[in-house]
């Protein structure tokens, strides 16, 4: 039997395309990997070109052809063609590198399809099949084939190795399809090959360049994803380490104080702990963090999942940290709005409420509508007021609790009062007496003014605050107001 290049070569492309095709459709299909996924549909559209000019003969094809229909294979590499460019845009990630070129294929691949779309469509209603093969033949395939040579010198504009894979196979395929093209009307003739068969290699070496590509870039999302998976397990045993470490010495502290029964002892271990957390404060004149906040809380947490109440410290710990996360955020920022500042403070009295199983109601009135997102502050400049209501009034008081913040509007200045109807400094002052926790708020609130005076200076403001007393009608303490005025000047 003579051997026919065409057939042969028909044959191999098209086993080829169906193999790649199936191979292309169903990894783009487990992976939501797009490159996959319109390489695919590229494909299936080829193959499909490929059954229409079978050089078999088949009679639903002879059938077809002397019918409207019989552009359909024009048609088809219409539908081929623009997938190929949409293809080329997931498969060299054209939208990250050159967005701009990007929009541009997308609105020329439309256009096309578009207008490709209806002159098809005109030609078969019009019965006028030869519309649409000039349309093809004299004004797609020119701008068909200066788009492409203008895509590939493009690409090489683009960073890494996957672009050699797209400039090699489309390279390939143009040179053979060109030659395919004009070598007949020239007269001549390569290795006895007709048109058909260059047209053939020129595909094939295409899309096996193509899927050589896709394997090379499978290789290197593999590799990102595993330095990734490499990166991110060494912050978790870094950060593992870390907190290890830590609660291993807030064990050993909290063991020391426990089994130490001397008075003299016990006395200088207070003293140490009182000198550190005056240390802890002094370091908040320029982290804004509450060091002994935080690790109450921490302890809180360890709570809950020791009694097994997992729903509860999740929660918890979802509130916590993203407190934490806008306090290590605030220390990189000399000034929030009061605004932030109250949304921290709801979160901090959201977080309180969870740890003491107590409904503390915090009112925000401002009934003037005054501007507090133009008000600046010091980061957590609130927080020590609204903890010192919390722990040194409300939490030794029963009934209802709650802490008011009143906004008012003077002629030169802003005033916030916070309320609080909790026990009263003087009762306070009489339970905490003899343990030392009386002076540990007087130090707080001293770092406070400290921070005050420091930000008035620097931004030539005039920011006080006063601290009343609040009493009913019989004169009985019944909570404390704080009074904080906000001046935009100095008054001198």
């Amino acid at each position: 039997m003579e051997f026919a290049p065409t057939l042969f070569f028909w044959q191999l492309m098209v086993t080829a395309l169906f193999v790649l095709c199936i191979m292309s459709l169903v990894i783009g299909y487990f992976s939501r990997e797009k490159s996959f996924l319109f390489y695919g549909i590229y494909t299936v559209f080829l193959l499909f070109y490929f059954i229409l000019v079978t050089p078999y003969d088949f009679l639903w094809r002879d059938q077809l052809y002397t019918t409207p229909f019989k552009t359909l294979r024009w048609y088809s590499q219409v539908i081929y063609n623009c997938a190929y460019f949409i293809f080329f845009l997931y498969f060299l990630d054209i939208k990250t590198h050159l967005p701009n070129f990007n929009k541009f294929i997308v609105k020329v691949v439309g256009l096309a399809f578009s207008l490709g779309t209806l002159v098809f469509i005109y030609g078969i209603i019009l019965n006028k099949p030869d519309v649409f093969d000039f349309f093809y033949i004299y004004i797609f395939v020119p701008i068909l084939f200066c788009f492409a040579i203008y895509t590939l010198v493009k690409s090489f504009s683009l960073p890494g190795r996957l672009k050699y894979f797209f400039i090699t196979g489309g390279g390939v395929f143009i040179v053979l399809a060109m030659m395919a093209l004009f070598l007949p009307i020239l007269g001549y003739r390569i290795f006895n090959l007709d048109s058909f068969a260059l047209f053939y290699t020129g595909v094939y070496i295409e899309q096996f360049v193509f899927a050589f590509g896709l394997a090379y870039k499978v290789k290197q999302i593999n590799h990102a994803l595993l330095e990734k998976s490499k990166e991110n397990q060494h912050i978790k045993e870094v950060q593992n380490q870390v907190l290890e470490k830590k609660l291993k010495e807030k064990e050993r502290e909290i063991l020391t104080i426990t089994t130490k029964a001397e008075q003299e002892r016990l006395s200088s271990l207070k003293s140490k702990f009182e000198d550190e957390i005056h240390r802890l404060h002094l370091v908040s004149l320029q982290s804004q963090m509450n060091p002994h906040f935080i690790f109450n809380a921490l302890n809180s947490i360890k709570v809950f999942l020791i009694e097994n109440d997992k729903q509860q410290g999740i929660h918890y710990l979802n509130k916590f940290s993203k407190l934490i996360r806008i306090i290590l955020e605030n220390i990189r920022v000399d000034t929030i709005s009061l605004h932030e500042e109250l949304a921290i403070l709801k979160l901090y009295v959201d977080i309180e409420n969870i740890r003491f199983e107590e409904k503390i109601n915090l009112n925000i009135k401002n009934p003037e509508n005054i501007h507090i997102k133009n008000i600046i502050i010091p980061p957590m400049i609130l927080q020590p007021f609204i903890e010192n209501a919390i722990w040194h009034g409300l939490m030794l008081k029963e009934g209802e609790k709650w802490i008011d913040l009143l906004f008012f509007q003077e002629e030169n200045a802003i005033i916030l009062k916070i309320r609080d109807n909790g026990i009263g400094r003087q009762a306070v002052q009489q339970r905490e007496e003899g343990r030392k926790l009386f002076k540990k708020k007087s130090i707080g609130l001293k770092i406070t003014q400290e921070r005050l005076t420091h930000f008035n200076q620097k931004r030539h403001l005039d920011y006080t605050f006063k601290i009343h007393d609040l009493k009913n009608e019989t004169g009985a303490p019944e909570g404390t107001e704080i009074e904080f005025i906000f001046r935009n000047t100095p008054t001198h």
